[in-house]
């Protein structure tokens, strides 16, 4: 038995991997002359966001929680005291 000759592909792709790799890392390099923008408002603006989003998160999971089963809610309820004039005679 013979075995099948393996497919050759009819490009060479190296060149094409190169200018990739070199298109790739030229969206890492740095521009020269961008002004940095960190400024009081944009700060404060953030603290707030990351303010509203850590109080955010737990009240809607709260707010979603299920309400307990009515069978829960009448064990907990307290028991209603007896009436001591209805005792009848001899209490």
């Amino acid at each position: 038995m013979s075995r099948p000759t393996p497919v050759q592909p009819k490009f060479d792709a190296a060149p094409r991997r190169l200018e990739m790799a070199r298109a790739f890392l030229a969206l890492c390099d740095e521009p020269g002359s961008v002004p940095v923008s960190r400024s009081l408002r944009r700060a404060v603006a953030a603290s707030a966001a990351a303010f509203v989003l850590a109080l955010a998160g737990p009240l809607a999971w709260a707010s979603t929680r299920p309400d307990p089963p009515v069978a829960a809610q009448k064990a907990e309820a307290p028991a209603p005291m007896a009436d001591d004039e209805a005792d009848g005679p001899g209490a």
